[in-house]
């Protein structure tokens, strides 16, 4: 009769609070990819972006984490619910005899008490699904930086290459111009006319293209700052870092990301809740409910009688074999999960490894042998239209041609970040090579500068006479106009 009782008491006093969030735990987990968490409220970004700033932007405002603190709150009641039991049930009866004579009255008390055999074992499971829970919430921090990293590098990549394909847009329309001169002297023909003009259209669609690139990326990453549509009030950097020392550790990679990999870590403990699961199943198969009680009668003619009892299923027909089918079934499917997530993680690396050295590759090529002679071919140009045996149209060609390797150029170093970012984010880890900008950048402010004047030039097989030259500009000022010389031997720059 005290069981009841007793269970009551000893239940009270062993209340469980929800688990809490221990943020020196969680800036650990993500402080091995190079994150730190922001200390106090984000002002909204203003000037010059950094990539740490934004990084911080984004952690702060952006709603997917706030999402992820809330699942982690609702697995915290998980952990609290997992150490109650439900609550003792009271039950009135009274009996009204017949032939007259008294109402019998009965109170009875009865609570289910095999959750108390089993309480340790579930305050286990719900302590490893939030814990589990708890690195997933870390994860997908960390997985927030990457992305807000991948897009900073794209635009600040998309903003240079504006910068280069004006300077590109800038030549062909210059090359336009000085045609519309030389075909109103009648100095070329309709048709190279009208190849100068698509050239400069086709030119000024490869810049507006540019610019809506360099706005999307803008808007994708004010999105990811948690500030949708705010791209004014910042601004980024002009020009990319190169690139700094080679990964080459394949299979140390690999090992890292298995190791440190949160995504992992999550599973494991979920893989721990699961068995714990089994093996409490297995424990009380042939245990159903027990419901000890007490009970209080007063029978018509004034007699009072006290007792208790205790009832509980009998496991004849069902051993809760469904039960145990279920619980090993989702341990073997957690199992099957981990398994696959290793392989992708894995090939993940593996695949990034590859992306990262061949956008690596491709910028080296065209940063050392393409952009080089490229150069070199345009002051051969150069000197061959100062001795007359090119037009100036060919060296407003050659610029177009080494411009457009410089976008190029730059886009594939862009590629090269994001491609570094990934696998920073497979690896669990930061790469080696230190801080971006320790190598230097990719500066493409050069190219505006103003080459060496020529000392003469004209179209091929045009008298000297005729003083048709043009003077074209090509170091990026606001006046893109070609003068006309008056003495027939007009500098072309």
């Amino acid at each position: 009769m005290l069981l009841p009782v007793v269970s009551v008491l000893f239940l009270a006093g062993c209340a469980v609070t929800a688990p809490e969030l221990d943020r020196s735990e969680l800036t650990e987990d993500i402080s091995v990819q190079g994150i730190d968490l922001p200390e106090s409220e984000m002002p909204r970004p203003s000037g010059e972006l950094t990539l740490e700033e934004a990084i911080h932007q984004a952690i702060w405002r952006n709603p997917r984490m706030q999402q992820a603190y809330a699942k982690l709150d609702l697995t915290a009641a998980d952990v609290v619910e997992a150490s109650q039991f439900s609550n003792p049930s009271l039950s009135l009866s009274v009996m009204n005899p017949e032939g007259g004579g008294g109402n019998d009255y009965g109170v009875g008390l009865a609570w289910g008490i095999s959750g108390l055999l089993m309480r340790s074992s579930r305050q286990e499971m719900a302590q490893s699904h939030w814990e589990s829970t708890r690195l997933q919430l870390a994860e997908g921090l960390v997985a927030l930086a990457s992305d807000t990293e991948r897009a900073w590098y794209d635009a600040v990549a998309a903003r240079q290459r504006t910068k280069v394909q004006r300077l590109q847009t800038r030549a062909a329309d210059l090359g336009a111009r000085l045609g519309e001169r030389f075909y109103d002297a009648g100095n070329i023909p309709d048709l190279e006319r009208a190849k100068l003009r698509i050239r400069a259209a086709e030119a000024r669609l490869k810049l507006e293209d540019a610019r809506q690139r360099e706005r999307e990326a803008r808007l994708r990453l004010a999105h990811l700052m948690g500030l949708p549509g705010e791209v004014h009030d910042w601004e980024l950097p002009k020009e990319l870092p190169l690139p700094l020392d080679t990964v080459e550790d394949r299979q140390a990679l690999v090992d890292q990301a298995q190791e440190q990999r949160l995504d992992l870590r999550a599973m494991d403990h979920a893989l721990e809740g699961l068995t714990e699961g089994v093996a409490l199943v297995r424990r009380y198969r042939w245990m159903g409910d027990i419901e000890p009680g007490l009970e209080f009668e007063r029978e018509g003619d004034g007699t009072r009688l006290w007792g208790g009892g205790i009832s509980f299923t009998l496991p004849i027909f069902n051993q809760n074999q469904a039960g145990i089918a279920r619980a090993e079934a989702r341990l073997s499917d957690g199992e099957a999960r981990r398994d696959t997530l290793v392989h992708a993680i894995t090939d993940d690396v593996h695949q990034r490894f590859e992306r990262l050295a061949h956008h690596r590759a491709r910028f080296e090529v065209l940063r050392d042998d393409l952009l080089p002679a490229r150069e070199v071919k345009l002051q051969r140009l150069q000197e061959r239209v100062n001795f007359m045996f090119d037009d100036v149209f060919a060296l407003l060609d050659g610029k177009q041609e080494e411009l457009a390797d410089w976008q190029t150029a730059v886009a594939a170093l862009g590629d090269y970040w994001q491609a570094r970012a990934a696998l920073a984010h497979s690896v669990a880890g930061e790469l080696p090579g230190g801080e971006p900008g320790r190598a230097g950048y990719l500066e493409t402010s050069g190219l505006e500068h103003e080459p060496a004047a020529m000392d003469h030039g004209t179209r091929g097989g045009m008298d000297h006479g005729e003083g048709h030259e043009g003077h074209s500009d090509m170091d990026g000022g606001d006046d893109d106009t070609p003068e006309h010389s008056d003495d027939g031997h007009g500098g072309h720059h």
